[in-house]
């Protein structure tokens, strides 16, 4: 008997050994022995139980929706970086992450005027229907997306290969257009433009931070290594972000062994990560000039804030979006996952840009029209004259103000007597 009893208290004890140390292992399981969580799950249960079985519409008030809707809206309420990616979602988030995805191949932007394009990638199937940068999309599949956030947007535009798309847009003469464009993989290069000029002046494009910006960057310098470069411009503008390690691989290429990039700090005290740069500097004593506008967020902020707090590269342009939060991507069982924001980062001098952005050192501002205007000029540069350019977009090409503002900075110090290498 008593051998028995060893055996039925051995086995709650063991059991509560393993919950305890795998809530060790996952301390949001901790979550488990407090009364307020088990008290709000059972208020959710009975919430999600009356409405599935008492709401008008049955064909929006399976459990599956309902969950869906609760956990999207309970997680965007938090701050507006944060979010639920159903499964779908979650698998479009992925590719976009990596660079690949099936849609029609824009880029958008939320104005306030709609939702605007404003990159449309070459031999993408939104080429071929005609769209241009500058198009605002007011509809699609005949929905109005005038309540719509980018996400919204992309996740209705995106789809299953070679399926169509109805989009209704609004061109640069202020007329409406209803275009079909079919979906078609689409694979994007982080790394839009990249030249140098008669003053050994080099640019490069830099369009997002993706898992593969890093080695398209760095091949992009070692391309124009070969040219004496005597200055570079490195373009964020219009750069939302994305992954944290490119924006500090990047800046590690600038950067002597030792120096701070970036830190993050979570919610404890003892919660702080620091990135500094290794050994990776490829790049030495050329003058350097990063331009940045308020579509500059994130990751463009935190490779801009770093080589400008180190004196490596002046800031030319406007001021930055401000998006100072760190987001982490929780994958769950079902294939769905939460983006939520767990932490916060600064500039190596202790700067926080959240909200209030990266000011200039030289201001060169830009009009919401030119700005547009630019973009369009961008993507038809060298294919046609000044006066088909005007015929087709209705106005003759302006000049890019922030860009020659960058450029007279690097001649008034760069070294004319001899070439740097870098």
């Amino acid at each position: 008997m008593r051998f028995k009893s060893y055996i039925i208290w051995g086995i709650p004890s063991f059991v509560i050994s393993f919950f305890i140390f795998n809530i060790f292992l996952d301390p949001t399981k901790e979550a488990f022995l407090k009364y307020s969580y088990w008290d709000s799950l059972f208020r959710f249960g009975e919430t999600l139980r009356i409405a599935n079985a008492k709401f008008v519409d049955d064909n929006k008030s399976d459990y599956r929706q309902l969950t869906d809707m609760a956990i999207s809206g309970m997680v965007s309420k938090l701050d507006r970086h944060s979010s639920y990616y159903s499964p779908s979602e979650y698998s479009a988030f992925q590719d976009d992450t990596h660079r690949r995805y099936v849609g029609i191949g824009v880029m958008i932007r939320k104005t306030e005027k709609g939702i605007l394009i404003t990159r449309v990638f070459p031999k993408s199937p939104a080429q071929d229907s005609g769209l241009v940068v500058g198009d605002i999309i007011v509809r699609v599949k005949g929905e109005s997306v005038v309540d719509w956030d980018l996400d919204q947007v992309s996740s209705r535009i995106k789809g299953i290969e070679n399926t169509n798309v109805l989009l209704s847009v609004i061109s640069n003469n202020d007329s409406l257009k209803t275009l079909k464009v079919r979906r078609q993989k689409i694979k994007i290069s982080s790394v839009e433009d990249q030249g140098v000029d008669e003053d050994s002046i080099g640019y490069i494009r830099l369009v997002q931070f993706s898992s593969h910006s890093f080695e398209e960057f760095k091949s992009a310098i070692e391309e124009l290594d070969s040219q004496s470069l005597k200055g570079l411009i490195i373009d964020l503008r219009d750069n939302a972000g994305g992954l944290l390690s490119s924006a500090v691989d990047i800046a590690d290429l600038f950067l002597p062994k030792g120096q701070l990039i970036v830190s993050i700090k979570g919610r404890h005290k003892n919660d702080i990560r620091e990135y500094k740069s290794k050994s990776l500097q490829y790049i030495k004593d050329i003058p350097l000039v990063v331009l940045m506008n308020g579509g500059s967020a994130s990751a463009s902020e935190i490779l801009g804030g770093a080589l400008s707090t180190w004196k490596k590269s002046v800031i030319v342009g406007e001021k930055s979006f401000g998006k100072g939060s760190v987001q982490t991507i929780f994958p769950m069982d079902d294939g769905s996952g939460l983006r939520l924001t767990t932490a916060m980062y600064f500039l190596p001098n202790g700067m926080t840009i959240h909200e209030s952005g990266i000011e200039p050192d030289i201001v060169v501002e830009c009009s919401d029209e030119n700005e547009t205007r630019l973009r369009i000029q961008r993507y038809v540069e060298g294919i046609m004259n000044p006066e088909e350019f005007e015929k087709q977009f209705g106005f003759f090409p302006v000049k890019d103000l922030q860009l020659e503002k960058a450029k007279e900075y690097l001649r008034s110090k760069m070294d004319f007597s001899e070439s740097k290498s870098i």
